[in-house]
């Protein structure tokens, strides 16, 4: 059973708005650094759409709104403010864009492309697959002005991203690895991605088996 199965069903759209994320989730910081590993087995069983929201807004939800003076801020700094980082996400059911402002997914497509999560077929079996994707166009200052220094800047950012994963899954129990070992010019294909937006790296999650 599709996980978002009920919200496709009662919409015209694949929007499907997230629930709200548990910010009031309690965990000490200085534990959760201690409890971080990288843990590469998990249960056989999908995350809830309440740890989906989680996670996502971890990664990079929105925490002060735009206003007429200054641009909106993520969870996870960026190089000037950019934001260029996007989280797609491969379920059992289908890959999705996080649109961080509205805290909805944005259906891509119907495939179940997690075995293209790595190229290390353990990481085939993980319930969900997140993409890190730059897109290129939103660095547009004279910082950014070859795409070395895009790519620096891509690869800096992602990081703090998947810190916050990992941050995050450590406080929740969670099973997660960083992959840097994928098959990119494929899943940009499978994704649809434009020649503007480039696979920076991929990370899997999961339930742990134990504490």
């Amino acid at each position: 059973m599709a996980l978002f199965q009920n919200a496709i069903e009662n919409s015209m759209t694949d929007l499907i708005k997230l629930p709200e994320p548990q910010r009031d989730l309690e965990f000490p910081l200085m534990k959760a650094i201690e409890k971080r590993r990288t843990k590469r087995k998990w249960q056989d069983s999908e995350l809830s759409e309440q740890e989906i929201s989680n996670l996502l807004w971890v990664a990079c939800g929105i925490t002060h709104n735009e206003t007429n003076r200054c641009k909106s801020r993520r969870t996870a700094p960026s190089a000037c403010n950019s934001q260029e980082i996007k989280v797609y996400i491969a379920l059992s059911d289908g890959v999705y864009v996080y649109e961080e402002k509205n805290h909805q997914l944005i259906r891509v497509h119907n495939n179940d492309i997690r075995e293209n999560i790595g190229t290390q077929k353990m990481m085939h079996s993980a319930p969900v697959g997140l993409i890190y994707v730059s897109d290129y166009t939103r660095l547009k200052t004279f910082q950014f002005k070859d795409d070395e220094r895009k790519w620096f800047t891509s690869t800096t950012d992602t990081g703090f991203i998947s810190q916050n994963v990992y941050l995050y899954c450590a406080a929740a129990n969670l099973s997660t690895v960083l992959l840097g070992l994928i098959d990119r010019e494929k899943l940009h294909k499978l994704i649809g991605l434009n020649e503007n937006e480039k696979i920076v790296y991929t990370q899997v999650v999961g339930r742990s088996l134990s504490d």
